[in-house]
């Protein structure tokens, strides 16, 4: 004995309810950081110090052992305080490029022309956002010098 034709669309509708509700719900994880895993990537800097017009290069290192690929792009940031803000850069035409930091290796640098109007403090290049159990890709540098 089976059900009437005239109910099986509507129970079919109820198990696939059922079905996202549960699997809604979220796993079983009892990770709560909020902080990103160490994904054995960093940038270097160098020189870690330099003067507004100055050229730095930000080198990918990749200590995990999977290849990473970035681009030829980036961002600058000033600190202040606890946070970092977003430095408006001119619009200047990047090549599309991309650049692979092999497991165990750095890849290759990111050239980074400084603005001739920064001023002295603590600032980060950012190489690529979003970068899995990383969070911003990026390394730090001190500008010195008089505003």
């Amino acid at each position: 004995m089976g059900l009437p034709s005239s109910l099986r669309p509507a129970l079919w509708l109820i198990a696939a309810a059922c079905a996202l509700a549960l699997t809604a719900c979220g796993g079983d994880s009892d990770d709560t950081s909020s902080q990103p895993a160490d994904a054995g990537l960093r940038v270097l800097v160098t020189p870690p110090k330099a003067s507004p017009g100055d050229t730095i290069e930000a080198e990918v290192v990749n200590d995990s052992d999977e290849e990473f690929t970035y681009g030829a792009g980036y961002e600058l940031e000033y600190q202040q305080g606890e946070d970092f803000e977003p430095i408006k850069l001119p619009n200047t035409p990047v090549p599309e490029i991309g650049y692979i930091a092999k497991p165990g290796e750095s890849g290759p640098p990111v050239k980074v022309k400084l603005p001739g109007n920064l001023k002295p403090g603590q600032y980060r290049v950012v190489i690529q956002r979003d970068v899995p159990d990383v969070g911003d890709l990026s390394g730090e540098f001190e500008v010195i010098g008089d505003y």
